[in-house]
């Protein structure tokens, strides 16, 4: 871990930012209670998927080819009464409908970052791009975060918390990247921090804990797949949050109708888009990961880190290997 260790120390003093930087622990607390907004995309008793944000723009293209198609389809159906034209309609629609199946394959099979995953039976984070894999040692993780406010005359004040993670690639110990855990627009350290301590409660006390972080026997994993659902999930109509905007003399009545019209217009957009995202999602978690990583991630998988595989074959002079690793090396 020498080179994640020598990387962070050359960039904050680089930057200058050693006095500014938030460095986290995995060992200390961050926060007094733990809080994930729906960023936590899967959680299990080994492991727990971070969303990367690479689902986000999933399936817009796909919504866009479908909601054409529709409506194509409602505005010629008048058409079909007239002798001759079932066959150019049928064409026109069919054609789109392929156009639009092509995108959806498209977006789903394309690659694409798979999620941060945090695995507590070997105690390790890894993310995978494409064909790198990228890994660290939760215990010896070097996380930091830093608060900034920037003032626009567009979008007013606005707080920006950058949560960033090192990691190292496999059998490339020189290579280190500065990984975001999420998306910083909004985020304080406060609710970064809780961030992290969730982080920290799932790896530190095991897989199901509540509100306090406190540890819990029953699982409560659907809870966590609903949040994420909530976040990601695009097709609604929010006429409650209009109303309530329009009671609170933010938004004018006529606005709030005109927003409602546009949303239900535009649902099977989105309802296709979170569809296809939906795909690409389970997709990329389930086929994407290195054949070391998805053994890892099972119940009776080895328990050896990569970290402690790279140590084995000599890329970290003078590291000293888990005891896990004390055993005969399983890949």
């Amino acid at each position: 871990m020498q080179s994640i260790k020598t990387y962070f120390a050359d960039l904050s003093q680089r930057l200058g930012l050693a006095d500014e930087l938030i460095v986290l622990s995995p060992k200390r607390r961050a926060a007094k209670q733990p809080m994930q907004l729906g960023e936590v995309q899967d959680q299990t008793e080994h492991y727990m998927d971070l969303s990367s944000g690479a689902e986000e723009s999933k399936g817009i293209f796909t919504g866009i080819w479908g909601l054409l198609t529709i409506y194509s389809a409602i505005l010629m159906a008048p058409a079909l009464r007239l002798e001759g034209e079932l066959i150019n309609c049928l064409r026109v629609i069919g054609g789109a409908f392929g156009i639009t199946l092509t995108v959806f394959l498209l977006e789903v099979f394309w690659p694409s970052s798979s999620p941060i995953r945090f695995n507590r039976r070997t105690r390790e984070i890894y993310f995978q791009d494409k064909d790198k894999l990228y890994h660290a040692p939760w215990d010896e993780a070097v996380a930091w975060m830093q608060e900034s406010r920037t003032v626009t005359q567009y979008t007013g004040a606005m707080t920006e918390t950058p949560l960033q993670l090192l990691l190292q690639r496999y059998g490339h110990a020189e290579e280190v990247i500065a990984l975001r855990l999420n998306l910083p627009m909004g985020r304080t350290a406060e609710t970064q921090g809780m961030l992290w301590e969730y982080l920290r409660c799932y790896m530190e006390k095991g897989p199901w804990f509540d509100e306090q972080g406190n540890t819990l026997s029953a699982s409560n994993r659907k809870e966590v797949l609903d949040k994420y659902r909530k976040k990601h999930r695009t097709a609604k109509v929010n006429l409650q949050l209009n109303r309530d905007l329009v009671q609170q003399n933010i938004m004018p009545r006529g606005r709030m109708w005109a927003t409602t019209v546009f949303e239900v217009f535009m649902l099977p957009l989105f309802y296709i888009r979170d569809l296809t995202a939906k795909y690409a999602r389970q997709r990329a978690a389930s086929n994407h990961w290195h054949p070391l990583v998805k053994e890892r991630c099972r119940p009776d998988g080895p328990t050896t880190r990569l970290y402690d595989l790279e140590v084995a074959e000599g890329l970290h002079e003078g590291a000293e290997m888990s005891a896990a690793e004390q055993a005969p090396v399983s890949r």
